[in-house]
């Protein structure tokens, strides 16, 4: 009779469990501060984790957990702080302390042959970067927080961050890599923004991965020449989208290339629904008018 397949053999150091734990182990080497606290530094972290691995839709409702047995077993918590108790022992940590607890998780996923399945294309993997906002008050503040003055006078307070993660267009779940505040730094008076961020970002992540061969991919506000040559300094290949009104000199160069006839056309007709795509693209062309030594490669998708 012929044998049964023998179930692939599962790698205890990758479960979930296993990585929470990792984690907590890494939140409770971080020096507390405060003097007889009611709840742990590493208990309040490990709810931090928790909340977002939950996909709670608000700290309160997180909270509201509080007494969930399944909860306090899985994450190891002893005790779950209240939402307001949550944000003031939370905003003390400086995030810069949390950055191992990614490379502890980065560093299993290489062990467990995970990232290998991540490559992208010739040896190199895919980050996405991007910037997002988490808070935003006209009221509540403090001295990291951006600003913005409103025609009305009123004033905006809010907090950003850099975001950073290996993707795969095969697989849904990604790889969190160590984001960066886009914050007012200390003794500043103006505001942070997304390009100094990823100069910052890119800078230590040549620090904590040397070697890794990456893509990284962004939107069309990070199609500029300061942050062309950051991404070169660091050593990463790019993907950056672009758009005629924002770069009109890059597409006046593809307009004409492509009435002399010089852009090469791959173009394919989609059997089910009839469409016609085609993937202009060309090489070695000036980004704008002001920096000629910035050459990219552009590609034009049309459907």
């Amino acid at each position: 009779m012929p044998q049964a397949a023998t179930p692939p053999r599962q790698r205890r150091h990758l479960h979930f469990d296993a990585l929470v734990q990792l984690v907590r182990q890494r939140f409770a080497r971080l020096p507390e501060q405060r003097r007889c606290p009611d709840f742990s530094l590493t208990d309040t972290l490990t709810a931090g984790l928790a909340l977002f691995s939950l996909k709670d839709p608000s700290l309160l409702a997180f909270c509201r957990r509080a007494r969930d047995h399944n909860l306090r077993s899985v994450f190891g918590l002893e005790a779950i702080p209240s939402d307001t108790q949550m944000r003031t022992i939370l905003d003390e940590v400086d995030s810069e302390r949390l950055r191992p607890a990614f490379k502890d998780v980065f560093r299993q996923l290489q062990r467990g042959k995970i990232l290998e399945e991540y490559v992208f294309l010739e040896g190199c993997y895919l980050v996405a970067l991007d910037g997002v906002e988490y808070f935003r008050s006209s009221k509540v503040h403090c001295e990291h927080c951006l600003s913005c003055q409103h025609g009305n006078g009123a004033v905006s307070y809010y907090h950003q961050l850099l975001g950073a993660v290996i993707v795969h267009p095969d697989f849904p779940e990604v790889i969190p890599l160590a984001p960066e505040p886009i914050q007012r730094q200390d003794g500043q008076t103006k505001n942070d923004c997304e390009r100094n961020a990823a100069r910052r970002w890119l800078r230590q992540f040549r620090k904590d991965h040397p070697h890794l061969p990456v893509i990284v991919t962004e939107d069309a506000l990070s199609a500029n020449a300061p942050h062309i040559r950051d991404l070169l300094a660091a050593r990463c290949h790019f993907i950056l989208g672009v758009k005629p009104g924002d770069h009109q000199h890059l597409f006046d160069q593809y307009r004409q290339r492509m009435e002399a006839g010089q852009v090469e056309w791959l173009q394919e007709q989609d059997a089910q629904s009839g469409a016609s795509c085609s993937w202009q693209f060309l090489n070695g062309v000036t980004l704008n008018d002001s920096n000629q030594e910035v050459l990219v490669n552009l590609l034009v998708y049309v459907q």
